[in-house]
């Protein structure tokens, strides 16, 4: 039963990755080169620039109730996203969490209300203080003006309660894309879960998504049901060119 349970942990924390890592994709798709699942970091993204995002995800099963080991989350990915911002050029340092009491306080819980983004900048002195405290056990600590908090709601067995967000990001995105093509967000959704968890698996550092990887499903679904439209093609253009 406990082998059990463990199992079941380590497939839902890794299926939070995956959805964190689109997540996240999502939001800096214009910017994005390339994506890689579990390199140094949980998630890692390469933006077109050459500067990079950084993420440590931490997925609780019980999110809404469990809060006993968050902190310990926070310290390992404090510590983490630290000795990783040294070997590259860092733009944003991420802990991206299902937790909406990361820190274990009911006093800044508030705070972190459904799918928050929030800077170290933006966080009360109790948290900041608490972060600091875990940052000055590390050797050479992150830019905390790089740090930030994300929530992304993810629990429950029922997947429409546990993707909400996520099919909110990509209908979103696919929205952007001015494609009137119904059910064409779960689709692709469904497709980048498929692709982000095979290449995730694999542990050659070299292989990683990149924008056209991430691109193409997308052409392929539009193609097959010959709604193309003129935007689209200009998106799809520019990401073969990166």
């Amino acid at each position: 039963m406990a082998k059990s349970r463990r199992a079941n942990a380590v497939l839902f924390g890794f299926d939070f990755q995956v959805n964190a890592a689109i997540v996240l994709m999502l939001e800096n798709m214009q910017e994005l080169d390339s994506l890689r699942l579990e390199g140094k970091e949980d998630i890692e993204l390469k933006l077109l620039d050459g500067q990079e995002i950084l993420a440590q995800a931490k997925a609780v099963e019980k999110s809404s109730s469990d809060f006993t080991h968050v902190r310990e989350n926070l310290k390992k990915a404090l510590k983490s996203l630290s000795d990783g911002a040294r070997e590259c050029k860092a733009k944003e340092l991420i802990l991206i969490t299902n937790s909406p009491n990361p820190l274990n306080d009911d006093n800044t819980r508030s705070i972190f209300f459904g799918n928050a983004h929030r800077d170290f900048s933006s966080l009360p002195e109790s948290a900041k203080a608490l972060i600091n405290g875990y940052l000055k056990e590390v050797e050479a600590p992150l830019d905390t003006t790089k740090f930030k908090i994300q929530i992304l709601p993810f629990e429950t067995d029922d997947d429409r309660e546990r993707y909400k967000v996520v099919n909110s990001a990509v209908d979103e995105f696919v929205g952007s894309l001015r494609l009137s093509i119904p059910g064409l967000g779960p689709e692709i959704l469904k497709i980048w879960q498929t692709d982000v968890f095979r290449n995730g698996t694999r542990k050659k550092e070299e292989i990683r998504l990149n924008k056209k990887d991430i691109v193409w499903p997308i052409l392929v679904v539009a193609t097959d049901v010959e709604r193309c439209d003129e935007e689209f093609m200009e998106v799809f253009d520019d990401a073969k060119k990166t």
